[in-house]
């Protein structure tokens, strides 16, 4: 194999070529085996930069896209009336057609150079991915959605986001649903800083109900956790909100893992049939897929407080490091005990 995501990277581009999509690659993608990555890449950069090029050409009118997909120069110049000579509005019916074309060839070249980069933003992501390739196919109908979203979007960022939203779809099929390629084709600016936000104070897919001093101090006020409620986001902000209640996992003894990003509060206890109840907020199933495509830092100090107030009920708590090893298992380190209080300032 040369090079860890080799099965994915595969995977990609069977799924788009059986669906006719990344055509700037195709006759590219025919050439790839037996080349190395970098001499890869750097051609489709290089091809890329060229395929702007001709489309800046063809919106300004320096050339014109012909039915055989070739590009023909053109006189862009137009010809002034005569100084002296009155000019009348007339609908220049022929040009308005010219025109149209134009803008619609130009149109159609910048999506299939967006989606084209994000394409290759996903492959960047699996190529260093060793999971091994789902059995199942992508949904169509998500493949071509994802096409037409992914084709609006000219800036960099927004094209490593649906990078990502693809790569995580070819890895596993049903990961992001259509709804949600729905919701991020709407997102604002504004609104993705406060999910980002958010992201650091998500436990186990869900935000501790009793920490809002510590949310509120660090820009998480009630008033924009209702907008991420209103927004979709989250649920059970208003009112008494809600709990969660979690049982051990493992026989003769309570124990539970409560995942925030590379960190995960060990919750233990001697006796098996406990109960760990949890005030939250939480998490709706496009929060969840949305939060998922991006690599947040928790608060380390807010995990802390948590875990405090979890000891406070009897429990063992540590605070550890976390490696998932799939989307179910993983694995805990540097394990820190969490007290039931603060520890004293006194000297």
């Amino acid at each position: 194999m040369d090079f860890p995501g080799e099965k994915l990277v595969i995977k990609l581009w069977e799924t788009l070529a059986e669906k006719g999509i990344g055509s700037l690659l195709s006759p590219w993608q025919a050439g790839r085996e037996g080349r190395a990555r970098n001499e890869v890449r750097q051609h489709e950069i290089l091809m890329l930069a060229q395929a702007e090029t001709d489309a800046a050409d063809i919106r300004s009118g320096k050339k014109q896209l012909r039915p055989d997909g070739t590009l023909l120069l053109t006189n862009a110049m137009g010809i002034r009336p005569p100084a002296n000579e009155r000019i009348e509005p007339t609908l220049a019916f022929s040009t308005a057609v010219e025109y149209g074309s134009r803008a619609a060839a130009a149109a159609a070249a910048r999506a299939e150079i967006n989606s084209t980069k994000a394409i290759l933003f996903a492959e960047e992501q699996l190529a260093t991915d060793e999971q091994a390739p789902s059995g199942r196919n992508v949904d169509e109908d998500w493949l071509f959605a994802w096409r037409e979203y992914s084709g609006k979007v000219s800036t960099e960022d927004l094209q490593r986001l649906w990078g990502s939203v693809l790569a995580g779809e070819v890895k596993a099929p049903g990961t992001y649903s259509i709804r949600t390629l729905e919701f991020l084709k709407t997102l604002s600016k504004g609104e993705a800083e406060m999910i980002s936000k958010l992201a650091s104070y998500v436990i186990d897919g869900r935000v501790a109900r009793g920490q809002k001093k510590h949310l509120e101090s660090n820009g998480l006020s009630f008033s924009i956790l209702l907008e991420m409620q209103d927004l979709g986001v989250v649920s059970g902000v208003e009112g008494l909100g809600l709990s969660s209640t979690y049982k051990s996992i493992m026989e003769g003894k309570f124990i539970r893992a409560l995942i925030s990003h590379s960190k995960a509060l060990i919750v233990e206890h001697e006796d098996a049939s406990k109960t760990l109840v949890f005030e939250m907020y939480l998490l709706t199933t496009i929060g969840r897929q949305v939060l998922g495509l991006g690599s947040f830092e928790p608060d380390i100090e807010y995990l802390r407080l948590v875990g405090r107030e979890i000891a406070k009920k009897g429990f063992s708590v540590k605070l550890a490091d976390w490696r998932a090893v799939s989307d179910t298992e993983g694995h805990y380190f540097n394990e820190q005990e969490i007290p039931d209080a603060a520890p004293s300032t006194e000297a």
